[in-house]
């Protein structure tokens, strides 16, 4: 039998799979961020490290392909002790957006702790805005959401018109007692830029229970993220095409109130565009990809198996992370 590992790095977390070459999804790893700009390199390894140590453990002298982003140090290491790799597929988030949706052309919208929009036309155009990080971009991103949330909280007692159950929910979720302690978190401990972006399931949690400020929060940060979705149609000319808009990270993908807000905005401009959130996760569509490279085919029945499959395996890895205190 042989494997493919496929390896999602990302702002908060990095997500390690492995799969068969009939599809079973067999271990899940999650390790901590990986974002050079923002971590250490000996956090950044270690987060490798964990979650491709986890996804091989228990494997020895295996066939192996690779996809995603090649490790650095000890993680390189992790996959040499597991067997022999027999290819490696150099993927990032575009390639493994358009996998993960059966797709080779069309629009990537990914919200995640990051954000960034990306067209490609079946001609081979292509453009791609966003993503300046937190600072300078993400639009429409896990971290606005997040930090759009904190801000809505602190002035919920202005106004009862700014009243918001996030000014509750906020500092539950943060592990602290009240928004002065959550203040202190914020200037005096320097709260990461994941914990912030946490932040966002909250908001969406509150949105989802009526909290009207909360929902407009997600609004306004789909619309942020749309402005730039439009541009990417206007620029490309795909107005009258019929392509696919494909929600990527776990905003676009798990929150109803930014997807279809982001969906109604782009779907004024091109009518015949085709939303899908895909059913497969990146880092099992960079596995994919390892598997084309080592011939084997995106049969439906491959596919189908590897949705079956994939789920336990997430949900384990999920328990493992949040017992260490890990995001999800």
């Amino acid at each position: 039998m042989r494997y493919a590992l496929g390896i999602d790095p990302g702002g908060s977390k990095c997500d390690a799979v492995l799969i068969d070459e009939t599809g079973n999804a067999l271990a899940w790893g999650r390790g901590g961020p990986t974002h050079s700009y923002y971590d250490t390199p000996e956090v950044v390894s270690a987060s490798y490290t964990e979650a491709i140590s986890e996804a091989l453990q228990g494997v020895t002298e295996a066939e192996i392909g690779v996809g995603g982003y090649f490790p650095p140090g000890a993680a390189a290491q992790a996959i040499a002790a597991a067997g022999r790799i027999v290819s490696y597929v150099p993927t990032g988030e575009l390639e493994t957006a358009f996998a993960s949706a059966q797709e080779e052309w069309g629009m990537v919208v990914l919200a995640g702790t990051g954000s960034f929009a990306y067209g490609r036309t079946a001609d081979g155009r292509t453009m791609h805005i966003g993503g300046l990080g937190p600072i300078l971009g993400d639009y429409g991103s896990a971290y606005a959401i997040g930090l759009a949330g904190l801000r809505a909280a602190f002035a919920s007692h202005w106004t009862q018109a700014r009243r918001t159950s996030l000014a509750e929910a906020i500092p539950r979720a943060l592990g602290v007692g009240n928004l002065n302690e959550v203040f202190d978190l914020a200037y005096r401990q320097g709260i990461s830029r994941w914990r912030i972006a946490s932040v966002s399931k909250i908001v969406d949690q509150e949105a989802e229970n009526g909290d009207r400020i909360a929902i407009s929060c997600l609004k306004r940060a789909a619309d942020e993220l749309a402005n730039l979705a439009v541009d990417v149609v206007t620029e490309l000319g795909m107005h009258e095409l019929d392509f696919p808009l494909i929600a990527i990270g776990s905003v676009a993908q798990r929150s109803r109130t930014w997807w279809e807000q982001m969906c109604q905005r782009v779907v004024a401009v091109a009518p015949r565009m085709r939303q899908i959130i895909p059913r497969i996760r990146p880092a099992v569509a960079a596995a994919l990809l390892a598997l084309r490279e080592m011939r084997v085919a995106w049969t439906p029945e491959l596919v189908e198996r590897i949705v079956q499959t994939q789920q336990p395996v997430l949900e384990a890895a999920e328990q493992r992370a949040a017992s260490r205190g890990q995001p999800n």
